[in-house]
């Protein structure tokens, strides 16, 4: 199986590494071209609204909006997975709220609750908050009664940083998602 990771801002290594330890093939995507070569897609933390420009000028975001393979979306990435204003991919069910945790100062490190198995190590680093899930989606983990994930498969929302752990549960969950 080939998976991307969006090589156009954030985390890029850290998720390559963390999918490659499940197993996976991983290339970066930067183009139209990349993206249709693969069978998923890891969007990486940033910051949104320059994530969604930097989509735009590469290319990637009309092709994105007609995307219908699996998309795991951490921090920004799960921002533009669901609903935060009119400028998303919304792909999920989900409404989110930016920089629910505070600002880059107020980051912090968390045992999230997940619904399956024993708890995560949660990274929150200006982490948005997802305020609302509907129809298919369905929330995954939790942080002091708040949601942070959510899945409608295909897809996966975190609004945390699991590729910054040595804890490899969440990637590989997603990636057990991916058509073979």
């Amino acid at each position: 199986m080939n998976i991307g990771v969006l090589a156009l801002q954030g985390a890029v290594s850290e998720h390559r590494l963390a999918l490659e330890a499940c197993g996976a093939r991983v290339r970066d995507v930067r183009t139209p071209r990349e993206l249709a070569e693969i069978e998923g897609l890891v969007v990486p933390g940033g910051e949104s609204t320059t994530l969604r420009h930097l989509l735009r000028n590469a290319g990637l975001w009309e092709s994105l909006l007609v995307w219908e393979k699996p998309i795991l979306g951490t921090c920004a990435g799960a921002i533009l997975l669901g609903r935060c204003d009119d400028r998303t991919l919304e792909k999920m069910e989900l409404r989110l709220d930016r920089n629910t945790y505070g600002r880059q100062q107020e980051s912090f490190e968390a045992r999230i609750k997940l619904d399956v198995g024993d708890s995560f190590p949660g990274v929150f680093i200006r982490a948005p908050g997802i305020t609302a899930t509907g129809g298919t989606c369905r929330p995954i983990a939790w942080h002091n009664g708040n949601i942070v994930g959510a899945v409608q498969p295909p897809h996966m929302a975190l609004t945390f940083h699991p590729e910054l752990t040595g804890d490899r549960r969440l990637h590989q969950r997603w990636l057990e998602m991916v058509p073979r």
